[in-house]
């Protein structure tokens, strides 16, 4: 066998391995409906096997103006599922205005590993060839592109957030994985913030309460994502080359 196809098949056999398989055992599902000029939705999970679940759901509305400006609405709770069970989680309505761009995007978790989604998308424009969103889009057809989710706990970590978000936004990064901004409780009073692309910590640390820290931290950590993303991308298309 040449070496390039033994190299192939290696790549191919790892990133199989590494797929974070979601909507399998727990199905998120957003419906719609729209009534007089306003969307209704609803959020919804369901249990497919035999086993009680335990989890947790994050039902967000993303809007971002024609300014660039984006403004989210959030819920979130704790809820159980019995064996094949389906229930509604949380309900909404947004007025869609055509200047818009909407992204609703439903998240369920078990132990903090999302294992469901869903995304539903107004006034976004698409303009990549066909070939780029094969590659691009998600294990499981679903694509969340552009997407930082926040489970902060203190006001630091919300304003590292907002440094890392508006960093992220201003240098188009748009990246095809879920970006999520995490903090935990740490010794005495401190906590750690953490980035991670869906389950890889990419940055963490300290959290203090110096916007000029917290600015730097963000300039890192935008640095680090850039690069995540620029060498999955160079993975796959090595992937494809052979």
């Amino acid at each position: 066998m040449k070496p390039k196809l033994i190299i192939f098949f290696i790549l191919v056999f790892h990133a199989a391995i590494g797929q974070q398989h979601t909507n399998t055992d727990v199905v998120a599902k957003i419906k719609s409906e729209t009534v007089d000029g306003t969307i209704s939705l609803s959020a919804t999970g369901v249990n497919t096997t035999e086993v009680y679940k335990s989890l947790k759901y994050t039902f967000t509305v993303f809007r971002t103006n024609a300014q660039n400006n984006l403004s989210k609405n959030n819920q979130e709770g704790r809820f159980t599922l019995e064996e094949n069970e389906t229930k509604e989680l949380a309900v909404t309505s947004i007025n869609v205005d055509e200047t818009d761009k909407i992204v609703v995007l439903l998240l369920i978790y078990e132990e903090e590993k999302i294992i469901g989604k869903d995304r539903l998308a107004f006034n976004e424009e698409v303009k990549k060839k066909s070939t780029q969103l094969e590659e691009e889009s998600s294990d499981d057809g679903i694509e969340l592109k552009g997407i930082v989710v926040e489970e902060t706990k203190t006001k630091p970590g919300r304003d590292f957030y907002e440094f890392f978000y508006s960093s992220y936004t201003l240098n188009q990064i748009n990246g095809n994985k879920i970006v999520g901004i995490y903090e935990t409780l740490s010794f005495g009073r401190t906590t750690i913030l953490q980035v991670k692309v869906e389950d890889n910590v990419i940055h963490q640390f300290i959290g203090k309460p110096d916007l000029e820290y917290l600015e730097q931290m963000s300039k890192l950590a935008i640095r680090k994502v850039y690069k995540y993303f620029k060498d999955l991308k160079k993975q796959k298309n090595d992937i494809f080359q052979y």
